[in-house]
């Protein structure tokens, strides 16, 4: 199905409409750009782009910090009928070298932050995004019409087995969520959604896509700075933000938290909230709407209304219009309302399946491997995102990809690990191993810095065993071992940065 371009078709719609705001730790002047100057500048990137060779169906990678460049050149993807690839500027080169290769991505864009990064990545069209001049004249361009079927970007989120896997979303994935938040939400003539978290994960780029089909105004920040974010809310007049819980609890201890209460609406997701947290915001009468969402759905499954926060605390709300959800057990049987079983999620913003497997969904519907049930009304409350996943300032990390490489160390028999609540980020990593040899704490630690791992990855806590705790098939007791961790955690970790 064609669908007209939603920037183009904006940029005659609203076409003095703020589109774009950004905001520079180091110039005090915000700059600004409505939807004529953005659709201008965008048409000047595909010229760029189009010069060095990019065409339709090619795969682009996109290394890049937060900056008015990296919406240019994806709104600019669109036009020329390129993918994008989206990569975390966090991992090594080694991880980012598996998933372009994975991608078959053939140019790479890298700005000044990750240039030193992308050259180890040893990629023959690696591009320096240094554009953004002054405004052409605006002109039509062909191929305005976008094919709602075609895939818009990969994104790749961790995988069971410890290698990543491509989330391929279509225009038509990206639509529908925008489409199902907006209902949810309303648009309002003066939203202005603050994208204070990094474009390469979904629900940054959801942001930008949202924005330009309501046609409302998006401020962008290079990165989430707590003082920058109490700022820019009252400064550019911010109504929306979406936030992980790290975040929020980071804004609830800075002096100028009552800006926050100037937000007609605070998204919550990318981990659960803490019991503590919920509450705070509800004595500072913050309108926090908890999600539950994930990489394959484009973002937003189920959302909780900030009045039903307090009657139906610890859930994640409805689903969107458009999404529905299952509770089942292991037979794939539905479960009654307040069993505990692997939640099931369909609707139009979903993936088809991931990329390069066989893995897709099963009878129109994806088994998301979380834990969770519905309470008689409906609403979702999910026990865990996933067996085994840890979530660590909203970053997903599968113990099995760390497991992998300590295991490669010739004096470690055995290895497990599982994550530990911390106040501050959700989860912290910890590592329990057993040696074969004499190795002390000290050396595992300076292994795990030499290894390519991304340092968000890397074990904060470390505990040496004589021995891991089994089931009868031999499988790790994964809850056995994070239960004992827990409980004598003061006696034996090493802290790591």
């Amino acid at each position: 199905m064609k669908f007209p371009n939603w920037l183009s078709q904006r940029s005659v719609q609203k076409r003095d409409t703020i589109a774009l705001i950004f905001r520079s730790s180091s110039n005090q002047e915000s700059e600004y750009w409505t939807y004529s100057q953005l659709e201008a500048q965008v048409n000047q990137c595909v010229d760029y782009l189009q010069a060095l060779g990019i065409k339709s169906g090619d795969r682009v990678g996109l290394l890049l910090t937060n900056h008015p460049r990296y919406i240019i050149l994806v709104y600019a993807l669109v036009k020329c009928q390129a993918v994008a690839v989206f990569l975390n500027i966090r991992l090594t080169a080694e991880e980012l070298r598996w998933q372009i290769e994975d991608s078959l991505t053939r140019y790479l864009f890298c700005d000044q932050v990750t240039k030193a990064i992308a050259k180890n990545i040893q990629i023959d069209n690696l591009i320096m995004c240094e554009f953004l001049g002054s405004l052409t004249q605006e002109r039509n361009l062909k191929n305005e019409n976008i094919n709602l079927e075609n895939i818009q970007g990969i994104f790749y989120t961790s995988g069971t087995t410890g290698k990543p896997k491509g989330v391929p979303l279509t225009y038509s994935n990206h639509f529908h969520s925008a489409i199902a938040s907006a209902l949810n939400l309303g648009v309002e003539s003066d939203d202005n959604w603050l994208l204070c978290m990094p474009m390469f994960h979904v629900g940054g780029c959801a942001i930008a896509w949202r924005s330009v089909i309501n046609g409302t105004t998006l401020t962008l920040l290079p990165k989430f700075d707590e003082q920058e974010v109490l700022d820019a809310i009252v400064n550019e007049k911010v109504t929306l933000i979406s936030l992980v819980p790290t975040m929020l609890t980071r804004l609830l201890r800075h002096p100028d938290r009552q800006n926050l209460q100037k937000l007609r609406a605070i998204l919550l997701g990318g981990a659960p909230a803490s019991r503590e947290l919920i509450e705070q915001c509800l004595e500072l009468n913050l309108s926090i709407m908890p999600t539950y969402g994930m990489t394959e759905a484009a973002s937003q499954i189920t959302t909780l209304s900030p009045h039903q926060v307090a009657l139906k605390q610890g859930s994640s709300g409805l689903p969107l219009f458009g999404n529905r959800l299952r509770i089942v057990d292991d037979s794939i049987q539905e479960l009654t309302n307040g069993a505990i079983g692997q939640i099931l999620i369909q609707g139009a913003s979903m993936m088809r399946g991931y990329l390069n497997t066989n893995i897709a969904t099963q009878d129109g519907w994806i088994h998301t491997g979380d834990l969770g049930y519905l309470d008689r009304d409906g609403y979702l409350y999910v026990v865990s995102r996933r067996a085994d996943l840890i979530i660590s300032g909203g970053e997903n990390i599968y113990p099995t990809e760390i497991e992998a490489i300590l295991l490669e160390h010739p004096a470690i028999a055995e290895v497990c690990v599982v994550g530990i609540c911390d106040r501050e980020w959700g989860e912290i990593v910890a590592a329990v191993i057993v040696t074969e040899a004499k190795l002390s704490l000290e050396d595992i630690r300076q292994y795990c810095e030499q290894k390519s791992l991304a340092r968000y990855k890397l074990p904060k806590l470390i505990s040496i065993w004589t021995s891991l705790p089994k089931s009868s098939s031999g499988k790790l007791l994964r809850q056995n071992i994070r239960d004992r961790l827990g409980r004598s955690i003061v006696m034996a970790i090493a802290i790591l940065c």
